[in-house]
C-alpha cells in the first residue's frame, strides 16, 4: 500500500533522540524503540489503585503494554487556600517550586484515585478556591510529566502477556519501566470493516479487508444458505456465532489500525448492540478487556472507541481532517471522486435498502462482494491519501493517541503543559474565571476589507504567508508572556518586563524574552521545511495543520489558557499588517480591490511584476519592524496568483461589494469562493447554471439565451434531475424544535420507510449526520426517493436560479424579471 510504503521508508531512519544517551532501537541493553496507541488507566484490583496502561507497537513488530503503578493523581491550589482545601477533604497539600501565571505560589494535592478529582475539585471550587490543572486526565498527565510524545523508549526488560485466544503474537509487558522521549515514525497496519444489516438493524455479515484478509463473515440461517455460501465467505448459523468470529478473526490479523466508513458512528454502535443481545463480549484487543465506546462530550467528533492496543479511525473523519471537500461524504460520492469507481449495488437513493435485501437473500456471491468492495474502497482511498501516515505524523507532533489528533485542544493542551513545566508554572483548570480585564473583552476576528464590486481585469493576488503564526512567533504572544495586571511591579522580573513590553494594538504586553508558543513555532517552522526538503509532504501538511490551530484554540472558551487579549493580539496585529500592506501598494500607484485577513487583491501591475513587489514589501515590513517595536520579523508575503479577470460581487440587495466571495479566472480555470457552487446545500442545478454563466460572463459570451433556456427546461419538467437538496441532520429528526426543510422530509421519508415486520419505522429513527436529500414540491419538502407531489418549479426558478444569475446579470446591466419575461413572451409564440 501507499500508507505501508511512505511510513516504512522513514520509520528505518529512527532513533532515539532525546533519550537521555539513547539507544539503538532493536531492543538492547539501552531500551526499544515502541509508538503508543491509545493510554488509558485502570483499577487495580483489591487496592483500587490507578495503573496506568500505555498500548502499542514495538520496532520490532510486537505489541506491547507498559504497565506503572507508581504514579498518583494530582492537582494544584494557591498556597493560601491550604487551610480550605484541608477542611474540604483534601490530604496534606505538598509545598512546590510551581506559581500560578499570576505568579502566586500552589501546593501539590494528591488524591487517592483519579476519579476522585472531580469530587473535590468541584467542592473547592464551590468555595471560591480556584483549582490548577484539575482536569488534566490521569494517563495524560503521565506523559506530558515524562515528556513523552506517542514515540519511546522503553527501558526494562518485557514479558509475554499469557493466554489470549487467537493472538498471533504475544504482548511484551513492561511493568514500571523507565520511559524516555523519543523519535521513531511506525508503518501501522490497518484493516478495514464493513458490516451489512437488514432494516430491522439485525447483522447480516461483516468483510474484513487488508492485514492479508479479503473475506466475508456472513450470516446463514438455514442448511441451503450454509450449503450456497460463496468461496469468499465464512458461514455462521447466528448472530453470536458470527459476532465471536469475527473477535477471533481481529485478533489473528492482529491489525494496528482498524478503519471504516462511518465505523465510529455506525458499523460499532451496531456490533454493541448486536453483541449485547447476543450476550457476546466484543473482546478485539491485544490485552483483555471489551471493546467500548468513550461517550461524546458534545463537542463534535469528541467520541471514539477503545480497543486495548488498537485504534479505530473512522474514514469520513480522516477525510474531513485533510480538508478533502466532496459535495457529499457518502462512501459512493467519495469513491467515485477519488477511486473512479463506487458501489456495486449502486450508493444508495430509492429501492437501495430492498436491492441488498433482495441480494443477501437470492444472490449471496453478488451480496460477498458488494460487502467486500465496501470494506475495499475504505482502505483504498486511505491509502491514495496517506491519511494513516497522516494520522501518524501529526499523534507524533501532538503526543496526541492517532484516534485523538483532532481534538486540537486537547492537543495544544498536551504540547503546552509539556514546556510550562520546565518554567515552573502550573495552568487554570478549564473554565476558570478570566482575570477581571479579559472577561470584559470579546475575541475578534480576521479583518475584511471594503471591495469594489464588479468585473476586473489582471489582477494580482499577494497572501501573508502563515500570518497569524508568523505573528506569535515575531511578537512573542503567550499566555505565560501576557503581562497581567497583577504583575505591574509585583516582582523585579515583571516590572522590568513591564518597562520594555511589546505592546499589541489591542493594549495587551508581552514579555520580550521568547515565549513557549513561539519556541514551538520556530521548532515546526524548521521542521517543515526539512520536510519539504526531504520530499515528506505527509509530515509537511500535518505540520502546517498544527501551527494553523493554535490561533483558533486560544480564540475559545473551551481552551484553560483562553484569553481574549491573546486572541485579539493576533487579529490586532493582523489588522494593522493587512492595512500597512495596503497603504504600502497604493503608495506606488496600485489599486487593492478587495482584501481579506491575509490576502490582498490588487489591481495596476502586470503580472511578472508581482515576486518583484512581493520581495520589496517584505524588505520594508522586516525594516518596519524593526524599527517600531525592536525585533526580527518572521512576516512574509508572497505572490499566489493572477487572474485574468476576477468578479466581485455586490450585497443582494444593495451596492457595497460583498465579503468572502469572490469568482476569478487563472490560466483558464475558475475559482470560487463564498459561492453557491461551492456550497453543497444547493442543487446540482444551482451549481452548473452558476459555473456556465461566469464562464460566459468571464468569455465575453451571451447569457440571456442560456438562462431563458435552462427556465424552460425547468418548468418543462425537464432537469429534475438536477433539483435535489441535500443537507446533514445535526441531531437527531425529533429533536428539532423548528422545522427546516430537511428535517421535514426526514420525518417525512422515516416514516414511509417499512421496518423488518412490516409496519412503519418511527421517525426518531432517523439518525444525527445522516444526509437528507430532498425536494420541495407543490405541497413542501419531501423525500427525494419518495415524493408523492409535484415538484414546486417556480420554487426552483425563484430560490435556486435566480440568487446566482442576478449578480452576473447585474454586471451586464441586465434584469432576471426580464429574462423571465421574454421567456413568458417566447412560450406565447
Amino acid at each position: 500500500s501507499s500508507a505501508g510504503r511512505s511510513s516504512a521508508g522513514r520509520s528505518g531512519q529512527g532513533s532515539a533522540a532525546g533519550a537521555g544517551g539513547g539507544g539503538n532501537g532493536a531492543g538492547g541493553a539501552s531500551g526499544q524503540l515502541g509508538f503508543i496507541l491509545n493510554a488509558a488507566h485502570v483499577a487495580e484490583p483489591g487496592s483500587g489503585r490507578a495503573v496506568v496502561h500505555l498500548y502499542g507497537k514495538l520496532q520490532d513488530g510486537r505489541p506491547f503494554v507498559v504497565r506503572d503503578r507508581r504514579p498518583q493523581p494530582y492537582f494544584y491550589v494557591e498556597s493560601s487556600a491550604r487551610e480550605q482545601a484541608l477542611s474540604l477533604g483534601a490530604a496534606e497539600p505538598e509545598t512546590t517550586d510551581f506559581r500560578t501565571l499570576h505568579g502566586q505560589p500552589v501546593l501539590r494535592v494528591r488524591l487517592p484515585r483519579p476519579g476522585d478529582a472531580a469530587e473535590l475539585r468541584a467542592r473547592l471550587q464551590r468555595r471560591g478556591v480556584r483549582t490548577y490543572e484539575a482536569d488534566v486526565r490521569f494517563a495524560y498527565r503521565y506523559l506530558i510529566d515524562r515528556g513523552i510524545r506517542s514515540a519511546l523508549l522503553i527501558e526494562g526488560q518485557p514479558r509475554p502477556l499469557p493466554g489470549w485466544e487467537g493472538a498471533p503474537r504475544a504482548t511484551a509487558v513492561f511493568d514500571e519501566p523507565t520511559l524516555r522521549s523519543a523519535e521513531w515514525t511506525p508503518a501501522l497496519t490497518t484493516l478495514s470493516l464493513d458490516i451489512e444489516t437488514d432494516p430491522g438493524g439485525r447483522l447480516l455479515s461483516v468483510a474484513l479487508w487488508g492485514c492479508g484478509a479479503r473475506e466475508v463473515l456472513l450470516w446463514c440461517p438455514d442448511a441451503a444458505a450454509r450449503a450456497a455460501c460463496p468461496p469468499a465467505a465464512t458461514p455462521c448459523s447466528c448472530e453470536a456465532e458470527l459476532l465471536a468470529a469475527l473477535g477471533r478473526r481481529i485478533r489473528a490479523l492482529d491489525p494496528d489500525v482498524i478503519t471504516g466508513w462511518n465505523i465510529i458512528d455506525f458499523d460499532v454502535p451496531v456490533l454493541i448492540r448486536r453483541a449485547a443481545a447476543a450476550g457476546v463480549a466484543l473482546e478485539w484487543g491485544r490485552a483483555r478487556g471489551a471493546l467500548r465506546q468513550r461517550e461524546s462530550s458534545g463537542r463534535r467528533y469528541s467520541d471514539s472507541i477503545f480497543i486495548p492496543g488498537r485504534v479505530v479511525l473512522d474514514g469520513i473523519r480522516l477525510l474531513r481532517a485533510v480538508s478533502v471537500r466532496l459535495e457529499r461524504y457518502t462512501l459512493e460520492a467519495a469513491a467515485r471522486e477519488l477511486l473512479g469507481e463506487g458501489k456495486t449495488l449502486g450508493g444508495g437513493g430509492a429501492g437501495h435498502a430492498g436491492r441488498i435485501m433482495h441480494s443477501f437473500r437470492h444472490d449471496s456471491l453478488g451480496f460477498v462482494e458488494y460487502n467486500l468492495t465496501d470494506a475495499r474502497l475504505v482502505l483504498d482511498i486511505l491509502e491514495k491519501l496517506e491519511l494513516v501516515p497522516f494520522t501518524v505524523e501529526r499523534s507524533k507532533l501532538t503526543g496526541m493517541p492517532p484516534d485523538r489528533v483532532g481534538a486540537s485542544i486537547a492537543a495544544f493542551d498536551f504540547l503546552y503543559l509539556s514546556r510550562l513545566r520546565a518554567h515552573r508554572v502550573v495552568a487554570p483548570t478549564v473554565g476558570a474565571e478570566l482575570d477581571p480585564a479579559a472577561a470584559q473583552a470579546h475575541s475578534h476576528g480576521g479583518h475584511v476589507l471594503p471591495s469594489r464590486p464588479g468585473l476586473h481585469d489582471g489582477v494580482l493576488l499577494f497572501d501573508f504567508k502563515s500570518l497569524y503564526p508568523s505573528i506569535i512567533r515575531t511578537f512573542q504572544i503567550d499566555p505565560l508572556g501576557l503581562i497581567r495586571g497583577d504583575d505591574d511591579g509585583s516582582d523585579d522580573d515583571a516590572a522590568a518586563a513591564g518597562n520594555d513590553a511589546i505592546e499589541a494594538p489591542n493594549g495587551a504586553r508581552f514579555r520580550r524574552r521568547r515565549g513557549i508558543l513561539s519556541a514551538m513555532l520556530d521548532d515546526l517552522f524548521a521542521s517543515r521545511e526539512q520536510a519539504k526538503r526531504a520530499g515528506n509532504a505527509v509530515a509537511s501538511h500535518a505540520i502546517k495543520v498544527l501551527m494553523n490551530s493554535f490561533y483558533g484554540v486560544l480564540g475559545t472558551s473551551a481552551c484553560r489558557f483562553h484569553d481574549p487579549r491573546l486572541a485579539n493580539a493576533i487579529t490586532g496585529f493582523g489588522k494593522h499588517f493587512l492595512l500597512w500592506a495596503k497603504s504600502w501598494m497604493e503608495r506606488r500607484g496600485l489599486q487593492v480591490l478587495y482584501g481579506d485577513t491575509d490576502s490582498l487583491f490588487v489591481a495596476g501591475a502586470a503580472p511578472e511584476d508581482g515576486p518583484r513587489l512581493a520581495a520589496a514589501l517584505n524588505a520594508d515590513l522586516a525594516a518596519y519592524v524593526s524599527d517600531g517595536w525592536r525585533l526580527p520579523s518572521y512576516l512574509e508575503m508572497e505572490f499566489e496568483r493572477t487572474f485574468e479577470r476576477l468578479f466581485l460581487p455586490p450585497v443582494r440587495g444593495g451596492g457595497r461589494g460583498a465579503t468572502k466571495r469572490y469568482v476569478g479566472l487563472a490560466q483558464g480555470e475558475l475559482h470560487f469562493t463564498g459561492m453557491e457552487v461551492v456550497r453543497r446545500d444547493w442543487t446540482a442545478l444551482a451549481h452548473e447554471v452558476q459555473r456556465e454563466l461566469y464562464r460566459r460572463l468571464f468569455a465575453g459570451e451571451p447569457v440571456e439565451a442560456y438562462l431563458r433556456e435552462v427556465i424552460g427546461q425547468v418548468a418543462a419538467g425537464r432537469r429534475d434531475a438536477h433539483l435535489v437538496y441535500h443537507k446533514t441532520l445535526r441531531k437527531n429528526a425529533r429533536a428539532y424544535r423548528a422545522l427546516p426543510p430537511h428535517v421535514v422530509a426526514a420525518r417525512k421519508r422515516r416514516a414511509a420507510e417499512p421496518a423488518a415486520d412490516g409496519q412503519a419505522a418511527p421517525a426518531d429513527q432517523v439518525a444525527q449526520r445522516d444526509v437528507i436529500d430532498y425536494v420541495m414540491t407543490v405541497e413542501g419538502p419531501e423525500p427525494a426517493d419518495r415524493r408523492t407531489h409535484p415538484l414546486d418549479y417556480e420554487h426552483y426558478i425563484e430560490r435556486q436560479l435566480r440568487p446566482v444569475a442576478e449578480p452576473v446579470l447585474a454586471a451586464l446591466r441586465r434584469d432576471f424579471g426580464e429574462v423571465r419575461r421574454n421567456e413568458r413572451q417566447l412560450e406565447l409564440f
